[in-house]
């Protein structure tokens, strides 16, 4: 960020990605200097230190990689913002006053943007099934991919990292109690 006589500019949010710390690993240790020499001042050490840093910077540009995930949802429309704006002034508004009948108004509008997203989702659904085609096979992909879900949680691993399927959740959750 830069702060000028003019507005406050904020630099363009980074690309989206991934670093192989693997990859990373292996890379640093079969590049890192090995050092056979004491550093007996200090430029010596800054020396060091800035081309250990620039290493570090060019593996990690070596290993990350893009990801491009496309965006999945319609935006909103300029409706639904709309109301989506009332209702954060409506909470702003009760959370300075706290008067009764702004909490009144805050939560008729909580509801009212609510069935709004609803609505908005489910037309968006109906829009995207439509589009569906059974010759290619497009619908027989979103079925296998909504019942072939991954688990949201990550699965037992034992000490040494392994993973572990003899372990039962059920079993540690009685044992911690």
């Amino acid at each position: 960020m830069t702060i000028s006589d003019s507005t406050i500019t904020i630099n363009p949010p980074a690309a989206r990605k991934r670093i192989n710390w693997k990859k990373f690993e292996q890379e640093l240790s079969l590049n890192s200097p090995k050092l056979t020499t004491k550093l007996s001042n200090p430029t010596e050490i800054d020396n060091e230190v800035d081309s250990f840093t620039t290493l570090i910077k060019s593996t990690i540009e070596k290993c990350s990689y893009l990801i491009n995930k496309p965006q999945t949802r319609e935006p909103l429309s300029p409706d639904i913002l709309l109301e989506i704006a009332t209702k954060r002034n409506l909470r702003k508004d009760w959370q300075r006053t706290r008067h009764p009948a702004v909490k009144t108004m805050l939560n008729a509008q909580i509801v009212y943007v609510r069935n709004l997203l609803k609505e908005h989702r489910q037309l968006a659904w109906d829009r995207f099934t439509s589009t569906l085609n059974f010759q290619d096979q497009s619908l027989y992909k979103l079925n296998r991919r909504l019942l072939h879900k991954k688990p949201a949680s990550a699965p037992l691993t034992t000490n040494s990292g392994q993973k572990s399927t003899t372990l039962n959740p059920n079993w540690i959750c009685l044992q911690t109690q």
